[in-house]
Formats: C-alpha cells, structure tokens, sequence
C-alpha cells in the first residue's frame, strides 16, 4: 500500500538544467496532485468569511496529521504542536477588517520544516484570500484594455481559494468526503464565479518565490494539456473571464449566459454531467481527472469538447500573463542562459507563440 501511495503522490517536476545551472535551484519546482481553486465575491462580508473559514477547517480535518505548518493572518509561520495548527476564524478577519487592512490571507501546508515552506511544493497545500477593500485592478490606468475591468466595484472583487491533495487522499485511503462531493460542497457554499478542479500543480509556500518560478512550469503545461496551475496572484483578471478548464469546471449564470446558458451546457451531453449550485454550474468533463501527454499524442477529448465550449471565457492572448510572464526560444538548449529572458527583441513573440500553443493544446 505504501508504493502505491508514493507511486500516486511522487509526481514532482524536478528543476530544469538551466535553473540548476544558473539559478542553482536543485528543489522540484512543482507537485502535481488533485487541486481546486475557487473564485467567489463578497470577502468584504462576514457571511462568507465565516463559510471560508468552514472551508478551512474541512481541509484541516481531512488532512489530519498532514497539516503540519500554516502561514497565519498575521503573517507567522507556526509549526503543528500536540492541539494542531491556529486556525484563521471569523474573529481574526473581523478585526483585520477593523484596522482597514486591504485582505486577510491564510495557508496550510503539509511542509514539515521552515525551510522546506519557502522553496519546496507540499504534497497538500490550503490558501485563501479574502480581499475586504476596493482593489485597482492590473488592466487600469496606463496599462487599461477596452476588453478587461478597469474598475472592480467591492461587490464583485474576487476572493479565492486553493486548495491542493496528495492523490492517495482519495484513491487509496477512504476519504471523509469524496473529491467531488467536496468540491460541490465548497462551491454550494461560496457561490463561486469561476473555478476549476482536477489534475494541477502546487507550487512553493512563498508567494515571492512561487511566482518566481512560474514560468518554469509553463512548458509542462503544453506536454499535459489536462495540468492546471492554479492562479491566486492575479484572481482580479478573472471576474468577467476564467483562466483555464479541467476535469471540474465552475461557472456563475453570468458567465454561462455568454456561452449558451444551462440548455448549452446540458447540450454537450451524457459524457459531461452538470451539477448546480446557487447561481451557477459545475460541468464534469468524462468519468475521470486526466492528464494527457502530447508527447505520447494522448489528448483529453472530453476536456476538448469543455475548452472548445468556453473558449469565448478566456482572456485575450495579451492577458494570459498568469500563465507565465517569459517563454524560452523554440531553439534554447540546456546550456541557454536564462538569465537574459525578458531582455531580447523577440522575447515578447516568443511569449505571444506560447500563449497561442496553450490555447490549441487540445488540438
């Protein structure tokens, strides 16, 4: 049983050679897992911070001893003792909200050490992010797109929540609650926007240096067309779009409406299941979460037929910088030095290319 627990749960994608070379990171820069991630409104009010902080409490419980370090409102890195980890409650926003603080943050991770929290992907990983001030969105000002928000009323602000489990979690051992039954239960209590929930990568604690490596990731993401690398930096982009599709797709009725409705959705079929939640959809892309290699010319069809639906939903090319903010030349090696991106004439087409790539990698 243990093989086949770290058999399911080893997935990790190890550093390239360019960053052990020139970045000296040896660490894997990614675990992949079963993920969700949740894009919901109202972090402002304390109905819903009190439904966060359920959520929260839901994930500690399934994870058990696994739950060994979190990252506090109060930005504290504190270790699990003999009563577990302090958990974030509706008390603590209350007060934040109180002081005029612009969020109140909070993570779980399954690291074991401080240093393995800034560096190392956890197997298992909580955060959520309850924004309770007006934000300047990034599209605004100077950088303003006729085509992207460029001013974000409190009341649709997004808020998230992310959430990443070591797959043995729930196809070894007997879960408290199934995947998707979670997942259901999750979204019947936030009301998500948008969201998604299968395959997907957990990257390190340190928000600084998790993005930093992002862009490393990228290419995995055109191998595996059924990965996601869930977003929660620029969550603002996607209160009028969704970053990306997986085995779950989360929907509000605004967003279906632009697609179809609920008779478009049901039009895909028998093969993808729509549940509901108060104002919105869930649709299940095939029996089971996949994973698909291109390099092996495995490609979700059911995961196609979802993209293909909803391709209206994503961001124009320009604002897929959640993806990654540079791609290598087609023509790097391992002894490119990646120290030079972002600098060259080209560099900006090349990112242009990637996005494209992604947007065709059920093709």
């Amino acid at each position: 049983m243990e093989n086949i627990k770290e058999c399911l749960d080893g997935f990790a994608l190890p550093a390239s050679d360019g960053m052990r070379k020139y970045l000296g990171i040896t660490e894997p820069v990614g675990q992949v897992g079963l993920t969700c991630v949740l894009y919901f409104r109202g972090g402002h009010l304390p109905e819903v911070q009190a439904k966060a902080c359920e959520c929260i409490r839901e994930y500690v419980q399934i994870l058990g001893k696994e739950a060994r370090c979190c990252l506090t409102p109060a930005g504290r890195i504190v270790m699990a003792g003999k009563r577990g980890l302090p958990l974030m409650d509706e008390k603590q926003v209350s007060k934040l909200q109180e002081k005029n603080s612009f969020a109140a943050s909070y993570l779980v991770s399954s690291n074991a050490t401080r240093e393995e929290f800034d560096h190392h992907p956890p197997k298992c990983m909580l955060g959520v992010g309850l924004y309770l001030e007006k934000m300047t969105p990034r599209y605004s000002g100077q950088w303003a797109r006729p085509d992207m928000p460029s001013d974000i009323p409190l009341e649709r602000q997004n808020s998230y929540i992310f959430a990443s489990f070591a797959p043995s979690l729930f196809l070894v051992d007997e879960p408290p609650i199934p995947f998707v039954d979670l997942v259901l239960k999750w979204c019947q209590r936030l009301r998500p926007v948008n969201g998604t929930a299968g395959w997907g990568v957990t990257r390190a604690c340190d928000i600084l240096y998790a993005e930093s490596i992002r862009a490393f990731i990228a290419p995995d993401l055109l191998r595996f067309p059924g990965l996601d690398m869930p977003d929660t930096f620029f969550s603002e982009v996607f209160t009028e779009h969704i970053a990306n599709i997986n085995w779950l797709t989360m929907l509000n009725e605004e967003l279906a409406a632009r697609i179809g409705g609920p008779e478009r959705l049901k039009a895909l079929g028998e093969d993808f299941p729509i549940a509901e939640y108060p104002g919105g959809y869930v649709i299940q892309a095939g029996p089971r979460p996949e994973l698909g290699d291109r390099n092996k010319g495995d490609i979700p069809r059911f995961y196609a037929r979802v993209h293909e639906l909803l391709r209206p939903l994503y961001p124009p090319l320009e604002c897929m910088t959640y993806l990654t903010s540079f791609a290598l030349p087609p023509d790097a090696g391992p002894d490119y030095d990646i120290r030079v991106l972002g600098g060259k004439p080209d560099d900006e087409k090349h990112l242009h290319a990637f996005f494209e790539q992604w947007m065709h990698r059920f093709d």
